[in-house]
């Protein structure tokens, strides 16, 4: 689900605590004050405990203000914008500050961020010996900024200093890493046009946001395309597929220009063909190979502002593989086996491109039919939309899972239930993956 701005937090949570560079006898981080008084197994604690370990440990790691970090200085614009619809700055080109107080910027992002033992870390090798540090995520979805850099009046400025603006604002207020994709949903404001033909105003955006997030101590979370937007997602990548059937039912207009389907207003076998189709794009070799050449792009490109390869940056935190997938087994039994599938290969083709970044799905998660969390899904509907958590997060080419929080959504706004939801997937990632979790996506619709 995608509506609105979001916040993306980890739940990770404190439950995973970092590497130091040294470690105790029982495998233990020995530098970390945080984890002196934890109970080694969180599996033996009830859920009210885990739940209580959780505050302790949010206290715990509550760090201090950084005195060493130098403010940015405030740089007045000694340029003026030229008026056309695509705006670029040059290399030496500077967009205006807008802090919200005195509070310094974070640091330019200059490490990469791994897993370690189930935690993420930052590993630096300034020394020639490679150092681990814990790394806490917070951060917010702000989905479809691709674009904004492009707009030439958003908000009494342009979109390159409202971007600029929102990455200052959310590096005073202690934020480290957006989730964006890594395309648009804008017709108006594409990437890629066509299968192989990008526009290169598009990518520019794109480089402009990585650039202006490093300076400011912003990891970027990218995916590569979503599930629900036409513009940008796998029913256009399956259209202009070679070997995928053609269409026997029109796209609605609606879709076109980056809407919803509302599916109230669908008959049975409208809805049976959408779900029929859009199941074909984990399959067809036409869809994957223009999905292969999107990644492939991208991860390849290098940056007009910073000339940084994006495989080489770390200001990239991880590639989602999707966003939200969908394979419906309610009426294509094997579909979860066909979601799989794409899932191993895609994820083991973007490791193979670039092992410098950490790759996971970009999943709600839901658990399968046959999970024995199924329990716990949101809804009746979740164990029949082709995902199943544990099994879609543990492949070796994951390196981490996310879950999504949509309460309106989904019909669940008790507190309960959230708090279920989130250490239901907590235990599951520590004692069954071995891997941090991330909440990717929650918020109100």
């Amino acid at each position: 689900m995608v509506t609105g701005m979001f916040a993306l937090a980890t739940v990770l949570l404190l439950l995973l605590l970092g590497l130091g560079a040294a470690q105790t006898n029982d495998g233990r981080p020995a530098d970390l004050a945080a984890t002196e008084t934890s109970p080694n197994d969180l599996s033996l604690l009830s859920d009210e405990e885990l739940l209580a370990e959780l505050e302790r440990r949010k206290a715990e790691l509550a760090l201090p203000a950084d005195d060493s970090i130098a403010a940015v200085e405030v740089v007045k614009p000694s340029f003026a914008y030229p008026q056309n619809d695509t705006i670029y700055l040059t290399v030496n080109e500077t967009v205006p500050a807008y802090p919200i107080d005195d509070t310094p910027f974070q640091e330019p992002v200059t490490d990469f961020v791994r897993v370690y033992d189930g935690q993420f870390v930052t590993v630096s090798n300034d020394s020639g010996t490679a150092v681990c540090e814990p790394f806490f995520l917070a951060g917010w979805n702000s989905w479809d900024v691709t674009r904004v850099p492009r707009i030439q009046s958003y908000r009494s400025m342009n979109g390159q200093a409202a971007l600029t603006q929102q990455l200052q604002t959310a590096s005073q207020s202690g934020l480290n890493v957006m989730r964006a994709w890594a395309h648009t949903i804008d017709p108006s404001y594409p990437v890629m046009k066509s299968p192989g033909w990008y526009d290169e105003e598009g990518l520019k955006a794109l480089d402009f946001l990585l650039s202006e997030a490093n300076k400011y101590g912003i990891r970027v979370i990218l995916s590569f395309v979503d599930n629900w937007k036409y513009p940008g997602g796998v029913d256009q990548m399956l259209d202009w597929s070679e070997t995928a059937p053609n269409r026997t039912m029109p796209l609605p207009a609606s879709l076109l220009e980056g809407g919803d389907y509302n599916q109230r207003s669908l008959t049975s076998g409208e809805k049976n063909y959408i779900v029929e189709r859009h199941s074909l794009f984990y399959t067809d070799e036409g869809a994957r190979k223009i999905y292969r050449d999107y990644v492939s792009t991208l991860v390849n490109r290098t940056n007009v502002y910073n000339g940084k390869v994006y495989r080489d940056d770390p200001t990239i935190l991880a590639w989602n593989l999707i966003n939200e997938p969908r394979c419906e087994t309610w009426l294509i039994p094997d579909c979860d086996d066909k979601l799989q599938s794409w899932i191993e290969s895609e994820s083991a083709f973007v490791k193979e491109l670039d092992p410098n970044h950490m790759v996971t799905v970009g999943e709600e998660g839901f658990w399968a039919g046959d999970s024995p969390n199924e329990y716990a899904n949101p809804t009746w509907w979740a164990k029949a939309m082709g995902q199943d958590f544990r099994r879609n997060h543990l492949p070796e080419s994951i390196d981490f899972a996310t879950i999504h929080i949509w309460p309106d959504t989904w019909g669940r706004p008790e507190d309960s239930f959230q708090k279920s939801w989130i250490l239901a997937h907590i235990r599951e990632a520590e004692e069954e993956l071995g891997k941090p979790l991330l909440v990717e996506e929650f918020g109100k619709s």
